[in-house]
């Protein structure tokens, strides 16, 4: 438990840094991109300014607009323009207005005139006004009009901007509920607010810049808002402000939901703890007795085993099955004992059997030779030749005795079928003593007489044969016989593209599969086995493995 109290410690102590942090951000970054949009429409100001008075002729068009109505005006400005760019104010200032959509209002004044032009975009042409009556409000930029010839100011414009920017800026920030902005004048006038709440609109503020530091005179202000500001050129001030209780009901209010969370997970976590080892003692009560039970040789009895999945059940299972297991044993230990007796007498029978049988074919053999009958002695020895190799115990022997005993079986099936059957093994030196596992090549002839052999023609052949092809030992066998299918031939090689341990597993007989997992035990999987229908509409079967 007390591990999450210095866990909602910790996580109060992130949230109440964290909501400062994101104050202070959302401060500065209203200032700074307020800022920023200010600078750039003042430059559009100056610019337009720059244009007005560009050359001698604009700043004669721009007295000619207020010193003449629109009609002369207009004549005026096309006989002072003819045969080059026109140029007509009311023109330009559609122009300026239709390029910065955040435009409001354009006041231009002149000095030797009474009268300002207050001009929008419902009237481009202009209202005429007192220059006494004109009154800067909202976000405004203003800019001078110099004459470059006398270097003399003849006027100023004056623009108000809407401040649809800056408010899409502000909406964005985290504490932008709270969050005011204020352009303030040189004498602490508000110029222009964003958010303000009740206390700021009903304050004419002031403010003293010292060396680079601000302040309000008020010092109920400082005490009440978090405020960061920035002097901007033309004498104005900006500052951003949150009040100082948005941001404690806010630290108050996230403080007291992680309060109210840790108390609720602790009260959760007592509740779950007693439950789950009131759970624990009652389980590990009945595994004890059980086990008590087993230790007084009832060996029959079992642990209790959880309907609930968890460690209780996984250990209950396991003990269960290692009961079951030397349940097992026991019996079969007893088993070999009473067996024990059979297996001494078949191991000597297993030594006693062999020698009588070759005995016997050698008899067989003798006499053979002895009437002239020197096709069955062949016979007879290839065969007991055959039952030699068959019961030796030597697991790995060299290819040419594979090859002698897969002849000799090849030899055996051709007496049976003189006139249909023929056979040819060809080895080459330099793979005749390479060591492979038993019984990798007899298996495959013995499919071949057994399945693809065809008594119905004269001609069923099988060629047997092993040689180098650069660093791998190639095995080949070719025949003549029925063949497979196509589909015969996807499935077995399907089979044939198992891992190991399911070659062993799913091949109980000496066949394709068992010698694929044996060659690849014995050569640590540099080995391969390809099966394809040749051009004698038969099988071919061809190993290949790495010599070094």
């Amino acid at each position: 438990m007390a591990t999450v109290t210095v866990v909602s410690l910790i996580l109060l102590g992130v949230a109440v840094s964290n909501i400062k942090f994101q104050s202070n951000q959302s401060l500065l970054i209203g200032l700074y991109n307020s800022a920023d949009i200010m600078s750039d429409q003042q430059a559009e100001v100056n610019k337009f300014a720059r244009d007005l008075s560009d050359d001698p002729s604009r700043v004669r068009n721009y007295r000619d607009f207020f010193s003449l109505n629109s009609e002369d005006y207009l004549n005026k400005s096309q006989d002072d323009f003819s045969g080059q760019t026109f140029y007509y104010l009311p023109t330009v200032m559609y122009d300026f207005f239709d390029q910065n959509s955040s435009l409001r209002k354009v006041t231009l004044n002149e000095n030797s005139s009474k009268d300002s032009m207050v001009i929008t975009p419902d009237n481009i042409g202009g209202e005429r006004i007192k220059a006494n009556n004109v009154r800067a409000e909202g976000l405004y930029y203003t800019a001078p009009l110099v004459d470059k010839t006398s270097l003399t100011n003849f006027g100023s414009v004056l623009v108000n901007f809407s401040p649809q920017r800056i408010t899409q800026r502000f909406d964005r920030l985290s504490f932008s509920k709270g969050l005011q902005f204020l352009v303030l004048s040189d004498t602490g006038q508000i110029q222009y607010g964003y958010n303000l709440d009740n206390r700021m609109r009903s304050r004419k503020l002031k403010n003293a810049w010292i060396g680079q530091n601000y302040q309000f005179i008020s010092k109920d202000l400082r005490q009440n808002y978090f405020i960061k500001g920035l002097n901007m050129t033309g004498n104005r001030y900006i500052y951003t402000l949150i009040p100082k209780r948005d941001v404690y009901l806010k630290m108050f209010i996230w403080s007291s939901m992680i309060i109210v969370l840790a108390i609720a997970i602790e009260l959760f976590l007592k509740w779950s703890f007693r439950w789950v080892f009131k759970y624990y003692n009652q389980e590990l009560l009945w595994m004890t007795d059980s086990m008590t039970a087993i230790s007084n040789g009832e060996i029959d009895a079992r642990l209790h085993v959880p309907r609930q999945a968890g460690e209780i059940r996984t250990l209950a299972e396991g003990i269960n099955t290692m009961l079951d297991a030397i349940d097992k044993y026991v019996l079969q230990i007893y088993q070999l004992k009473l067996a024990q007796k059979d297996a001494n007498l078949n191991a000597l029978q297993s030594q006693i059997n062999p020698h009588f049988l070759y005995n016997t074919l050698e008899y067989i053999r003798m006499y053979a030779l002895n009437e002239g009958k020197d096709e069955l002695a062949e016979v007879v020895f290839n065969f007991g030749s055959l039952m030699r190799n068959n019961i030796s115990q030597e697991t790995n022997v060299p290819l040419e005795q594979e090859f002698d005993f897969a002849e000799k079986y090849s030899y055996l099936y051709q007496m049976r079928y003189p006139d249909q059957v023929s056979y040819q093994y060809s080895i080459t030196n330099e793979v005749r003593k390479v060591v492979v596992p038993k019984f990798i090549i007899q298996p495959l002839v013995e499919n071949y007489f057994k399945y693809g052999l065809d008594l119905t023609k004269i001609d069923n052949a099988i060629h047997v044969s092993a040689f180098e092809e650069g660093d791998n030992c190639v095995i080949k066998v070719e025949d003549n016989g029925k063949g497979m299918s196509e589909k015969e031939l996807e499935q077995l090689k399907t089979h044939l593209d198992s891992d190991i341990d399911a070659l062993i597993k799913n091949s109980k007989s000496v066949g394709i599969a068992n010698i694929q997992a044996r060659m690849q035990l014995r050569f640590n999987g540099n080995f391969d086995l390809n099966i394809y229908r040749n051009k004698y509409h038969g099988i071919t079967i061809q190993m290949s493995f790495k010599l070094r």
